[in-house]
Formats: structure tokens, sequence, C-alpha cells
């Protein structure tokens, strides 16, 4: 075994920050970039700048497709007119809470032509989903052409991660996007899922994955998306890909996530299980907006008793986690990330994405970019005992 796979413990929780902002990498073939934004020394711009960005570079006769679950930044909203204003077509949907916000960025984005805000029956603000407590929970955008951090043109782009376009929970918050430059198989997977949030179409039970029929499922060479709502009682679509893991001395996770409920009883054993093969696991997760931790007391006392060490850090918004282990007969290190918390209502009522990057190996830039945004939140959090919960 490398000694490089081997990679220490985060430190105590008195650790210096480390700031991390970006990582590049070359996945699959396809170059990738990963923005994290940091909110301990303010605001942080990183990852909405980019986003802007890319906006800003898409060309006339081009095409952006974005998923919007909140929206308060006014520039991002502009960029978008400004791009439809130039000759690109921009296509959005919106979580149906916005469709009563009085905030001007969401009065901007009823400027473009294509846009619709998504409700199902009397409460329900998902675009496929027909719960009514749904959300259209996804952050994704799409661009047929737009040039990368360098300047390079692009096309088949796609853009994915855990920020919401407001201040709360994007640049005040600790939170994480992936921009993948050139996979086809990527973008039109994802065009497919906005297509059918665009055109809110609803299956029956609320059951939109079905690898059977490759719903809701979308493969491709630098990531692998599943998209939620999973039915009730079916599969868990993060479970199934922690079972790729096989369990040993060596394997490592991390979890960097806003929230982690009773909902996903499978899911907690699972990782309860990787436990007890020999994985050690660390978690970060997020606070409820009172300072305590947003975990179920169960689901943390379960966690902590199989020794899982849990640290606390307000305004983590992330939704990703990270491993290095054993697939097959191989140790990988790899990514997941996306927009579905650890909780009932991102596998089974809302409109969400999964996303399982493509594994790297000897060499990691990805892996190591989270790597370095998990610690700048788990050594800068409390750490948990079940003496303190709720870990304020």
């Amino acid at each position: 075994m490398l000694a490089l796979g081997i990679v220490s413990a985060p430190s105590s929780a008195t650790a210096e920050v480390s700031a991390t902002r970006t990582a590049s990498a070359v996945i699959a073939g396809y170059p990738v970039w990963a923005h994290f934004t940091n909110p301990t020394s303010g605001r942080d711009y990183t990852i909405h700048h980019e986003l802007e960005r890319l906006i800003k570079s898409a060309p006339s006769g081009s095409t952006i497709r974005g998923a919007i679950h909140s929206l308060s930044i006014d520039w991002i909203a502009d960029a978008l007119v400004a791009a439809q204003n130039r000759g690109v077509k921009v296509l959005v949907v919106i979580d149906g809470k916005n469709l009563t916000s009085t905030d001007p960025s969401v009065a901007t984005i009823r400027r473009l032509t294509n846009h619709k805000f998504c409700e199902y029956g009397e409460s329900g603000h998902g675009c496929i989903s027909t719960s009514q407590d749904g959300d259209m929970h996804t952050k994704m955008f799409t661009f047929t052409s737009t040039r990368d951090p360098h300047g390079v043109a692009r096309g088949n782009v796609s853009w994915f991660g855990s920020a919401n376009l407001t201040y709360a929970s994007g640049t005040d918050a600790f939170n994480n996007a992936i921009t993948v430059y050139g996979d086809a198989g990527l973008m039109n997977g994802l065009n497919a899922n906005f297509t059918d949030m665009y055109n809110q179409r609803h299956f029956t039970g609320n059951d939109y994955y079905d690898a059977a029929t490759n719903r809701g499922y979308y493969l491709s060479s630098a990531a692998d998306v599943y998209a939620s709502p999973e039915g009730t009682g079916q599969t868990d679509t993060i479970v199934n890909r922690l079972n790729d893991i096989t369990p040993d001395a060596e394997c490592r996770l991390r979890v960097g996530m806003a929230s982690i409920t009773a909902g996903r009883p499978e899911l907690v054993n699972q990782v309860k299980r990787l436990k007890a093969g020999g994985c050690r696991v660390w978690m970060v997760v997020g606070d409820d907006g009172s300072g305590a931790i947003s975990m179920n007391q169960a689901v943390y006392n379960d966690l902590l008793d199989a020794g899982v060490a849990i640290h606390k850090k307000n305004k983590v918004h992330d939704k990703f986690f990270l491993a290095y282990a054993k697939y097959d007969t191989a140790y990988r290190w790899r990514v997941y990330t996306g927009s579905q918390n650890w909780t009932q209502d991102a596998l089974n009522e809302n409109d969400e994405i999964f996303v399982k990057m493509a594994p790297e190996s000897s060499s990691h830039p990805l892996y190591d970019g989270y790597y370095a945004h998990f610690n700048d939140a788990y050594n800068n959090g409390v750490a948990c005992t079940k003496a303190n919960y709720p870990c304020r």
C-alpha cells in the first residue's frame, strides 16, 4: 500500500483555518474545477463569482439551463438576463416558494422568456415531486458553450453543488461546487433531468429515480448522477453507492453535511457497517439555526457509539463526502457531492441530485481540494460527545 493513500486524521478543533477556495483536476479525461466557500472571515463570493463568470462567458447562440432553489443575489439574476439579451437561450426552473418573493433578483428572473416557478397542489414547491412538503432543491446549471477559468472556450459544461444563489445559504456558509468541461454525457443527463423539471413531469408514487428504465439515473465518464425523489420504501441512492466500498483498515470516509436525521436509517447503518469493517470515519455537520447541531439525538448517539468522530460547525451548508477506499480490487480516491442532505425529505420528497465523481488514483487533486475544505470546517468546529448534545 502506498503511504500516500493513508491520510492523517484532522487535527484538533483549535487548528488554523486554511481557507481553501479552488481545486482543479482532470477526471476521466475532462477538465474539472471545484470551488469552495469558507465564511470564517466573512462573506465568501468564490462560488458565485465563478458561476457569474460562466454565465457571462456564454456566447450568443448557446444555451444555459439552470435549477434555482432560492435566489437573492441580484448580480447573478442580472447576468442571466444580460445573457438572454445578447442572444443566449436561457431556461430556468425555480422552487415555487420564490413565486411570492419580493426580492429584486426574483423580479429580474421574471424577465427571462423561459422561466418556470414549480408548484404542486396547495403547498408543494417541487417540479417533479408530488409531495406537499417537497421542494425543488437542486442547484445545477449547464452550458452548451462557455469558457473555463483559463479563458479557453469549452462546450458541454456542467455546474452543480450545494450553494444556493443567496447570501444566507450561499456566500455566508460552507459550500462546494464542481464544474465539468466537455463531458457531453454528463451535460445531456443533467439536461434530461432539467427537462423533466421544466415540463413538471410527475410520476406515480412520487417515484422518479428508476434504475431499470434509466430515469433519474445518468451515467457518464466524469460522473454519475442520481436524481430524487425516490419512492418511499424503495432504495436509498447514497447507500447503494457506499456499497461499492470494501471496508478495511486503510479506508477513510469524511462527511461534510448540513443536516443528518433519523429519516435515513439504512444510510446511518451503512456508515456504521463501514466503521465496523475498519474504516475511519469523520463528520462535520451544520447547525439548525440556533447553534445546535442539525442531527437527531438518537442518530448522534448511535454514530458516536459506533466510533464516528463528529464535529459541529455553524454555517455548514455542504452536502458531500469523500472516500479513500478499496473499490473492487483497487484503492481509489473519490468525491461524492450534489444537493442532497442525509435526510428523508431529500431522498423521498424533494427534487435533488446526488453526484458520484469518477475515481482518482495516484494523483488526486480533486479529492485533496475537498479534503482541505473538509478540514477548514472540521478543524474549527466543536468536538461532539454524548455528554454535550446538542454540541453547541
